[in-house]
């Protein structure tokens, strides 16, 4: 009897413990590659030697690397690559801001970074800044397509002319064409050097986070896990780390 009690105990120890299902079991989440799509928006996401970087793109990388999932990365026009986020599956477009109108297309995966966004003309134009934005109102705005800024001036009754490629929009801007541009306080000073132009702010609009939308079928358990990887990123200081090198 103590023989077989013994025996019946080595046998329940070396019976390994159950295993835990994967919050991947399923849809085979970690086999995946998610491809991240951006558009060139220093600092918080470009391409510098053949590789894509910035603030956005650094969090995001550390953000699968904690997820335990695999990425790359993409810079292309933003209207492509927000049209590609929605029609096409393992897909995800950043840094952009969760809007009303935005929220059913995507999931969502933030907030990321913060910035502010002001509208401004060219330093030397005729125009002198105001508290209140709706004094510009009568003056034609030079828009992006797929940027939230857009959806908030037009809901206040301005007129955008919308360019699918950002030369277009800035050389219109830099001509005269259009006199009112949107610039953020991140990217200004990328922007003014990048296409040899000096902004003059005239207005605040709003402060946004940016986060990383993605395709509507991806699992939930993939934005649970990256969400939960950038809630342990701003716990540790990671977040902070990231953000201030920028």
């Amino acid at each position: 009897m103590k023989l077989s009690l013994i025996l019946l105990g080595a046998a329940l120890w070396a019976t390994p413990p159950a295993q835990v299902p994967s919050k991947f079991s399923g849809h085979k989440g970690k086999d995946i590659v998610y491809q991240g799509l951006t558009e060139d928006f220093v600092p918080f996401n470009y391409q510098e030697d053949g590789d894509v970087k910035g603030s956005a793109t650094e969090v995001a990388k550390e953000a699968f690397k904690r997820a335990k999932l695999k990425v790359s990365f993409a810079v292309w026009p933003w209207a492509r690559a927000y049209k590609a986020a929605l029609e096409k599956p393992k897909h995800f477009v950043y840094s952009t801001s969760r809007t009303q109108e935005r929220e059913k297309l995507f999931k969502w995966v933030g907030p990321i970074v913060k910035d502010e966004v002001h509208l401004a003309c060219l330093e030397g134009a005729d125009f002198t800044p105001h508290p209140d934005f709706t004094t510009f109102k009568s003056h034609t705005v030079a828009g992006q397509y797929g940027d939230a800024p857009i959806e908030f001036l037009q809901k206040h009754g301005f007129k955008i002319t919308i360019y699918r490629e950002e030369d277009e929009r800035m050389q219109a801007f830099k001509k005269g064409r259009i006199p009112l541009d949107i610039v953020t306080t991140g990217s200004q000073k990328s922007y003014e050097t990048k296409w040899n132009v000096k902004y003059k702010k005239l207005a605040y609009l709003y402060s946004t986070d940016y986060w990383l939308a993605f395709h509507p079928s991806t699992p939930d358990a993939v934005i649970e896990a990256l969400n939960s990887a950038l809630e342990s990123m701003r716990k540790d200081g990671t977040l902070k780390n990231i953000t201030a090198k920028y």
